[in-house]
């Protein structure tokens, strides 16, 4: 089994691309909300679950290889790309970030995600 991530550009917390081969389990992670008042908290929050829920099937935050986040505010990404950044360090995911007009319970965001473990 291998993942191999292509970096983005010089400083992106993101990866251009990420390619898995071999023998394991792909898990889609829902769409999480968390509480908090600042996109930072709840850009964490939002990770905090999606690593419990990849821990809940056997794996870890550097199996996710691809994100989804939907944000209020693209005025706020820049805020939300640093936590994604310090979260995932080396293991940086593919990942897309889309504007909406609203989210559940008045978030700011909404993250899922797309995991491979290894078999």
């Amino acid at each position: 089994m291998s993942i191999q991530r292509v970096a983005g550009a010089k400083g992106a917390s993101f990866s251009k691309a990420v390619a898995v081969s071999g023998a394991g389990k792909t898990v889609y992670v829902s769409g999480h909300l968390a509480p908090g008042r600042s996109m930072a908290e709840q850009t964490n929050g939002c990770i905090d679950q999606i690593e419990a829920a990849i821990r809940a099937v056997g794996g870890s935050l550097e199996h996710v290889v691809r994100i989804t986040a939907w944000l209020t505010s693209l005025d706020q990404y820049a805020e939300y790309a640093r936590v994604r950044g310090e979260r995932f360090g080396a293991n940086l995911p593919a990942s897309a970030a889309v504007q909406v007009a609203g989210l559940l319970q008045g978030a700011l965001i909404e993250i899922d995600a797309i995991a491979f473990i290894p078999d």
